[in-house]
């Protein structure tokens, strides 16, 4: 398997651990800490490729770091209705700005993919990851402008806003994955 492969391969798993949660008796089994730091892992392979890489590699410690206090106090539910105001508005903003560095970390991982393509002369997948990226920013820049909103508005419109919401960003995480995959054998020669 060649270093390019190897790369896109942990990359992948890494995004697979951070995007699924098994859970057992709300103890999560594949912690998102672990996903990161296969991907930083990974990322040693690219940087030669993209400058873009190192600062995916930066976002991915600071995700990693963000995510370990997640593991061992759990997820808060402001829907449930046993938080404050206060602390609503706080946990929507750590959502937001922890959702805004996830933005950033998948739209440099996609610019040093590109770079990589245009880099192997494969301009149709470079192509189809700029599109994609394009998609990705449009669909994740709604989610995180929307979701507040949902607080504010009647439960069965709430609903239906959650539920698009979390539709989108799982087809389109989906769709990174992937994207990770197809690097993993377009580029592996």
């Amino acid at each position: 398997m060649s270093a390019i492969a190897n790369a896109f391969t942990k990359i992948f798993w890494g995004l697979m651990l951070e995007f699924l949660d098994f859970k057992i008796i709300q103890f999560d089994i594949l912690p998102d800490f672990i996903g990161y730091f296969i991907i930083i892992s990974g990322l040693g392979n690219l940087i030669a490729f993209s400058h873009h890489y190192k600062k995916v590699r930066m976002l991915a410690i600071i995700l990693a770091i963000l995510s370990i206090p997640e593991y061992f106090i759990g997820e808060i539910n402001i829907l449930e209705g046993f938080v404050s105001p206060t602390s609503t508005f706080l946990i929507l903003m750590a959502s937001s700005i922890l959702s805004l560095i996830h933005l950033a970390f998948i739209y440099f991982l996609l610019q040093g993919c590109i770079e990589l393509a245009n880099h192997h002369q494969n301009q149709t997948l470079a192509k189809t990851t700029k599109n994609f990226q394009t998609n990705y920013i449009i669909i994740i820049m709604g989610v995180v402008i929307l979701t507040p909103f949902a607080l504010n508005i009647p439960e069965s419109q709430a609903i239906t806003l959650i539920t698009v919401s979390a539709v989108a960003s799982f087809v389109v995480y989906i769709m990174i994955l992937f994207l990770m995959w197809r690097y993993r054998y377009s580029l592996e020669r």
